[in-house]
């Protein structure tokens, strides 16, 4: 390999990554890569289920949105979130309809179950019975750096550090042990592809599949 590939000068890698993401979309503008998409998560993912639930976890307002072509729609972000832009990388034509506003054969591209401040139930947690009913592609999330959200700090306070440390390390055990669970279903479903994909900027937690 030539070694001037190697003294690339630093400004040009922004752009390659660039150039990158835009062939990625371009490519993505052809028939959708998977026939159907299914969303379970949190905030990070919510793309309005949460408007007509009983929480204080609201963000159909501004300044939530005011960078979303339609305004504030209970996307916990001024734009689109990580599932939009995964999505539109799929070549899907639309987003993902949150659940709330599902009906009949929409349902049958692909759903967003998403809800802020939700947790982890059997209900929609269980792979396996993802799995039974044809499932055959996984991202599992792992946890970001929850320590450094707004309302942590805000609560708990960082005793001089700019994260909540305790929280931070909490989730990056989570990930540690999710990872062997990945694993482990790889080796026992062979038919089907888990792929773990990591939040965390810091601690990075290593999966070789």
């Amino acid at each position: 390999m030539d070694s001037k590939m190697h003294l690339q000068p630093w400004w040009l890698r922004p752009i390659s990554l660039l150039l990158q993401l835009s062939n990625l979309k371009n490519w993505a503008n052809a028939a959708p890569q998977v026939p159907c998409y299914f969303i379970f998560g949190d905030s990070l993912s919510d793309s309005g289920n949460n408007n007509n639930l009983k929480t204080l976890a609201k963000v159909n307002y501004r300044p939530y949105g005011i960078d979303f072509p339609k305004g504030p729609t209970g996307r916990f972000s001024n734009g689109r979130n990580v599932q939009d832009a995964i999505v539109e990388l799929l070549g899907f034509e639309e987003y993902m309809p949150p659940f709330a506003k599902s009906e009949k054969e929409n349902i049958l591209q692909g759903v967003n179950y998403a809800s802020g401040a939700s947790g982890i139930l059997d209900e929609t947690g269980s792979l396996m019975d993802l799995y039974k009913t044809g499932a055959r592609i996984f991202a599992l999330f792992g946890l970001g750096q929850l320590g450094c959200t707004p309302n942590a700090i805000a609560t708990h306070g960082t005793n001089g550090s700019l994260c909540v440390t305790k929280l931070n390390d909490a989730a990056f055990l989570f990930n540690q042990r999710l990872i062997p669970l990945v694993m482990a279903l790889n080796s026992k479903l062979t038919d089907a592809k888990f792929t773990y994909l990591n939040y965390s900027p810091t601690k990075v937690a290593k999966l070789s599949l």
